[in-house]
Formats: structure tokens, sequence, C-alpha cells
């Protein structure tokens, strides 16, 4: 008759266990520390890449408004009933598009 392996039993095999998940959930609550940090400096350096390009976008915006503003304002001046026409035509599609709902 082949002899059972003698195993743990009662107390002792549940306080083994035990111990082991309690192991497995402080490396688990370790690992998903790790993985937070990673995912806030990613989105930290996401953040600084937009913030980045709308601060070069409103530059060129700056420089693109600094270029064309003489010509605009001597277009108004030689036309101004079609820029009224226009500003309410603009005004009244962003009335419908921001009040929209």
């Amino acid at each position: 008759m082949p002899r059972r392996r003698r195993t743990e039993s009662g107390p002792e095999q549940v306080e083994s266990r035990l111990s082991a998940l309690r192991q497995d959930l402080e490396a688990l609550q370790q690992d998903m520390r790790g993985l937070g940090e990673g995912v806030g400096e990613a989105a930290q350096e996401r953040l600084r890449d937009a913030l980045r390009a709308t601060e070069t976008l409103a530059a060129q915006m700056d420089e693109w408004t600094d270029q064309h503003l003489d010509t605009l304002k001597e277009s108004i001046r030689e036309q101004p009933l079609a820029s009224c026409a226009i500003a309410l035509g603009i005004g009244a599609l962003l009335g419908v598009v921001f009040l929209r709902r």
C-alpha cells in the first residue's frame, strides 16, 4: 500500500496560505503603485507637449495678426457695408453653434 505524503493540515496550512496571499497582495500593491506613477508621468509629458504646441500656435497667430491687421483695416474702410454684413453673418453662425441645445 503506497504511503501518503504528509502535508500540513489544519491551522498551519491556513496560516501558510494566508502568508503567501499577503505577500502576493503586497507585490500587487507595489506593481500598481509603479504603474500609477508611470501613467502619471506619461500624462504630464503629454500635457507639457500640448502646452508647448499651444504656445507655438499662439505665437504664430500673433505674428499672422500683426502682418495682416493693416490690410484688414483698409478693407473695412473701403467696404464698410460688406464688412458689417460679414460680421453679422459670423455672429449669427456663432450664435447658432453656441446656443444650440
